[in-house]
């Protein structure tokens, strides 16, 4: 009986080596069919990588590596759900695996489901605590999350464990985004230093380069990341955006037309692209790009936008442009852009209401927009609303622009419109001359409650304010200013614009001086007995034709020809007061004309305004229209007949023929956008009107008031 039990013993120990040598030779087969499926998944054969995981599983069905791959298998095939059901199932048989729960961490992120994510990846430092790629990917999990106290600790702790280029790039990219740009720098430099073939990296040092205006630097390393990787289009994209703010638009064509070559569906490029054409004056093409951007993308809002900026300055194609807007802007409600353009559209259109309304979405959007501020502030101010309209034009000295070419810095307190008794006041003048001119006008207010006041201007006006104001004191415009200026002796300062905000409140507070600003009699004698004499008893009349001003001119300004029937006028001499060199127009309009306009050589507007002063108070008569002419006649107080675009500026109001700011001008308005002739037609008619009411003239004034 022992012996059939020791026999049965040694059986049994004989079955149990045979077992093990089975199994192992089974479990040396099963490797080696996951070794196929694994080189069948990695060739992308993913239906044999399938079948011969099947035949694993039919012999093992929890064979958890076979399960792992399966769920990777899944994932390539754009089944994430199922993918992370099957290596949740192979951690359930097996949770010692690293590797599974960062298969898994990694299925879900691309799910979006980021903090189940970070919760697998903090399974796999649980086993392996050293695994710097887990730390740094929990890092930039932690960064998508907004957590960056977290996202930093991570990513140290991932360059404490293992100085990796991955790590320094991320922090790198984290530094960036919270403004610490010269850290970032020093992190995207490590990260190139230890892999420096690393074009990203490359990249965000242009980017950040670009941010903090070192544009050479930024140049440099966008070209080092495109010599690495030629087609990475998105660093062209970088470069002609770059290019653009260097101003030099060729360049930044060629890097768009290069995104273009690499990615022909790239409505951004072409978006930009229709900018640099934009700006380079080739308004066709850039209206082509615009319009193939939205070809490709129905859903760009800036496409929109910039094709209704172009189609804006055409004749009649405001209608267009608002149509362009609103198409932004039911794409994306929030679109600051499209509502400010929008605003300026209904504005130029003279739909006043709707674009208050439009720039007060434009401001819910983005309340700090100066440009949207001055906007709103034309707008009301055009309207009549002078309180409301000043309050918001002193958001012009937040415009970077503005501020930086009219800001002057003195270290008196801004005059808050308090009592000026026993105060002595410093008035700076800034924008143009004719606004200059205009606001001058308030100059009086301040004297009657002041007891000194001082102006700063430049010295085309100085010799006629000192003439005009002799109580007060004329100060040239220099840099740095006048010592005198300076002192603590001085209670306030204000620039001469803000000065409406506590002397206009309202239309009946508006002086209504009918001269405030005198010429030189002397020389005004002079001048209109040398033209009485070239005209032979004909009435003296000046003309000015044109704006230069950089974005109203166009709007503003007339052709000569316009002007033909009107010049034709018997019984009048026409004086040229068109500032700027016009010889060449005068004489062309002369040939094709037989009407000849006498120009003065001996005056210059642009170098002497006191003589043209002089020029513009010797004559009977001033047609022009909006420019420094009108300011100046208007304030000499010599009949002035200005000739005025469908919306023209904010001084000149709407619906009215006179003007606020000077008594002795009436207003020639378009009916209609562009429609000067129904402006001529009227004054046409009114010049006739004028001659039979001027049947003697008074020779003896000199000024001919």
């Amino acid at each position: 009986m022992l012996d059939k039990n020791l026999t049965t013993d040694k059986k049994g120990e004989r079955k149990d080596v045979d077992q093990e040598t089975v199994d192992l030779s089974l479990s040396s087969k099963l490797d080696k069919k996951l070794q196929e499926a694994i080189e069948l998944h990695q060739k992308d054969q993913l239906i044999q990588a399938k079948k011969v995981c099947g035949q694993i599983l039919s012999i093992n069905s929890q064979h958890t590596s076979t399960i792992h791959l399966l769920g990777l298998i899944a994932f390539q095939e754009n089944q994430p759900q199922k993918a992370a059901k099957l290596i949740q199932h192979a951690i359930k048989l097996d949770d010692t695996r690293p590797v599974f729960y960062r298969s898994l961490g990694s299925i879900l992120q691309h799910l979006g489901q980021l903090q189940e994510s970070i919760n697998a990846y903090q399974r796999v430092l649980s086993i392996a605590p050293n695994d710097h790629k887990t730390w740094n990917d929990i890092g930039h999990l932690f960064r998508l999350l907004g957590k960056m106290d977290q996202a930093y600790t991570y990513f140290q702790n991932s360059i404490t464990i293992l100085p990796n280029y991955s790590a320094f790039y991320n922090l790198g990219l984290l530094l960036q985004e919270r403004g610490q740009l010269e850290e970032s720098i020093a992190h995207y430099k490590e990260s190139i230093a230890i892999n420096p073939n690393l074009f990203q990296a490359y990249s965000n040092l242009g980017n950040v380069f670009q941010e903090i205006g070192q544009y050479n630097e930024a140049y440099s390393y966008y070209q080092k990341a495109i010599q690495i990787n030629p087609k990475y289009f998105e660093v062209e994209m970088n470069l002609g955006i770059l290019c653009m703010k260097m101003e030099t638009p060729d360049e930044a064509t060629k890097h768009f037309q290069r995104v273009l070559q690499l990615n022909p569906k790239h409505p951004e490029a072409y978006n930009n692209l229709g900018l640099t054409f934009q700006q380079q004056g080739e308004v066709e093409k850039a209206k082509f790009c615009f319009r193939r951007a939205l070809e490709i993308n129905a859903g760009f809002p800036d496409a929109y936008t910039n094709l209704g900026n172009i189609l804006l300055k055409e004749d009649e194609g405001i209608n267009k442009a608002i149509t362009l807007y609103n198409r932004a802007i039911n794409v994306d409600p929030n679109n600051y852009e499209a509502f400010y353009n929008l605003s300026c559209a209904q504005h130029y259109q003279g739909d006043f209401e709707q674009a208050l309304q439009s720039c007060q979405h434009a401001l819910l959007i983005d309340p700090n927009q100066a440009k949207a501020h001055i906007n709103y502030s034309m707008t009301l101010l055009t309207m009549g609303r002078f309180s409301e309209g000043w309050k918001e034009g002193e958001w012009r000295w937040k415009d970077v622009a503005f501020e930086s070419e009219h800001k002057r810095n003195f270290p008196q307190p801004l005059w808050d419109g308090s009592s000026l008794t026993g105060k002595t006041i410093l008035i700076w003048l800034e924008q143009g001359v004719g606004d200059q001119i205009m606001f001058a006008s308030l100059l009086p207010k301040l004297q009657q409650q002041a007891r000194q006041v001082i102006v700063e201007t430049g010295k085309r006006l100085i010799p006629i304010f000192q003439r005009s104001y002799p109580d007060i004191d004329i100060v040239p415009a220099q840099n740095p200013p006048d010592s005198l200026l300076l002192g603590n002796s001085i209670d306030f300062q204000s620039p001469i614009a803000s000065l409406p905000q506590w002397c206009l409140p309202d239309e009946v507070s508006f002086p209504r001086y009918q001269i405030y600003l005198e010429d030189c009699s002397q020389k005004t004698t002079m001048l209109r007995r040398k033209y009485q004499k070239l005209a032979g008893g004909k009435i003296l009349i000046g003309i000015s034709w044109k704006s230069t001003h950089n974005s109203a001119g166009k709007l503003k300004s007339t052709s000569l020809t316009n002007w033909e029937s009107l010049l034709s006028q018997t019984g009048c001499f026409f004086v040229n007061l068109q500032y700027g060199d016009v010889k060449q127009e005068l004489e062309e309009f002369t040939q094709q004309t037989g009407i000849e306009i006498y120009c003065d050589e001996e005056i210059n507007s642009l170098e002497s305004l006191d003589d043209f002063a002089s020029q513009i108070a010797a004559l009977d008569l001033i047609i022009s229209t909006s420019n420094t002419t009108v300011h100046l006649a208007g304030a000499l107080g010599k009949p002035v007949w200005t000739l005025l675009n469908y919306v023209p500026g904010w001084r000149w109001m709407i619906d009215r023929s006179d003007s606020l700011w000077y008594p002795s001008m009436v207003l020639f308005r378009q009916g209609c956008i562009g429609d000067w002739s129904s402006v001529f037609q009227s004054v046409h008619h009114c010049l006739k009107n004028f001659l039979q009411s001027s049947s003697k003239f008074n020779e003896d004034c000199p000024s001919g008031n």
